[in-house]
């Protein structure tokens, strides 16, 4: 039985709750070591009932919104799928999945997503109780995972993230920096999904220099309409003397006088 297609088989599932306001690669970083670790890894995205995160510009993170960062960010994992949840807690919206009326089948294992910055797996302490019958509860002490960090050594932060995406409008360096946080080539993908349009989004897909993008000069720089000018002027001249020296032959061979 191949546990991936045979949905009755026990697996090893592991449950990633969380906000994510917005998700970001250091998340995707736990998700991905956890769907080596399992056969399946479910992301649960909590549904606060009063307002969320938002941008610097007013605009809320949605759940949904947080579901097509996630489908943006994970679209290489097979095995990993996201849902929204119901629940405001994202352990509660964990408990629910994991308990008797949630789906796993006896005999299936389970890991309850977790860090190890800061003792964050002991907020799982006394999970066993809410655990289905049947299901084996893996240590989240054990199964807890390193936090991914940034080039510079800092921790990811969703409010660092949100800062940048009210920023992107008009500084071509926050693009950049985006990158860090969803993925090289994502970031206009990103703006896309959350209705951002920065100034700079039709030289960063044409390729010009900005904010760290090296790219070739468009249709529309100064260059090109010089040397086209140039070109112009040059064939000007060429017909000219081709003229001139046509009228001499026809001159000099009588035809005109």
């Amino acid at each position: 039985d191949d546990p991936v297609v045979d949905s009755s088989f026990p697996k090893t599932v592991a449950v990633v709750p969380g906000a994510f306001k917005p998700p970001h690669k250091g998340h995707l970083a736990m998700v991905r070591e956890y769907s080596d670790a399992a056969d399946e890894v479910i992301v649960l995205i909590s549904k606060p009932v009063k307002k969320g995160r938002t941008l610097p510009n007013g605009r809320e993170i949605t759940a949904g919104d947080s579901l097509k960062i996630w489908e943006l960010l994970a679209s290489g994992l097979p095995n990993v799928s996201i849902e929204i949840s119901n629940h405001a807690s994202p352990i509660n919206a964990a408990y629910e999945y994991v308990g008797k009326d949630g789906p796993l089948q006896p005999g299936s294992k389970v890991i309850l997503g977790a860090s190890m910055k800061g003792d964050d797996w002991k907020r799982w302490a006394g999970a066993e109780k809410y655990v289905k019958e049947g299901i084996e509860l893996l240590s989240p002490k054990e199964t807890a995972v390193l936090p991914a960090t940034r080039p510079d050594g800092t921790p990811f932060s969703a409010t660092d993230m949100r800062k940048l995406l009210g920023a992107a409008e008009n500084d071509p360096a926050a693009l950049k920096e985006l990158e860090e946080f969803i993925g090289e080539g994502k970031v206009l993908d990103l703006l896309s999904l959350l209705g951002i349009e920065a100034a700079t989004m039709d030289e960063l897909s044409t390729g010009a220099a900005v904010g760290g993008y090296s790219l070739p000069l468009g249709s529309g720089s100064d260059r090109p309409k010089k040397k086209k000018r140039k070109a112009t002027t040059v064939m000007k001249q060429e017909n000219l003397a081709i003229a001139n020296e046509v009228l001499r032959l026809i001159k000099e061979r009588g035809i005109l006088r």
